[in-house]
């Protein structure tokens, strides 16, 4: 068994995490996750979100059999609320990943988000990313063969959740 390539990042000024990574780690085991190849459970990052998408504020991230990502939320939002939108948007990717598999391919990564919108709307997102790989040649540095030379970026609501 490999070790988990966990990554936690301290919350930013004005921002939150909703729960420890004990917490988490919990709710993985409990709600049943399929682990890695390799690997006793899925890796878990603790991330400080960007500016609010035209989605919503990014609650979660999920990689089938790969990894769980936890998005900090601003200072001022509800703690409990939170780890509750948390809670459900985990429940969520549990139920829509039973039947999804990992992404072993270089070229294509797909990831269920989950977005909040007030006053009480959380959407879960299917995002699909291809890349386009350029045709190596000999003549060509050999450190740009495996590089993309495009990528696409595909996201489609898979459905939305009131919740209050």
């Amino acid at each position: 068994m490999l070790q988990n390539d966990d990554r936690i990042a301290q919350p930013a000024r004005g921002r939150l995490f909703p729960v420890s990574v004990a917490e988490t780690v919990r709710f993985i085991r409990q709600l049943g996750f399929a682990a890695p190849t390799y690997r006793k459970r899925l890796d878990i990052t603790f991330r400080n979100a960007e500016p609010s998408d035209d989605h919503g504020i990014n609650v979660a991230a999920f990689y089938p059999a790969d990894e769980m990502i936890v998005y900090s939320f601003p200072d001022d939002f509800d703690r409990s609320r939170a780890k509750s939108l948390l809670e459900r948007a985990l429940h969520e990717f549990a139920w829509l990943a039973k039947d999804a598999p990992s992404t072993d391919r270089h070229q294509t990564a797909v990831s269920l988000r989950a977005y909040f919108k007030a006053p009480a709307c959380l959407t879960i997102t299917r995002r699909r990313r291809r890349a386009t790989l350029a045709k190596y040649r000999g003549d060509a540095k050999f450190s740009h063969a495996f590089k993309p030379k495009g990528m696409k970026t595909d996201e489609r609501v898979v459905h939305t959740l009131d919740v209050t």
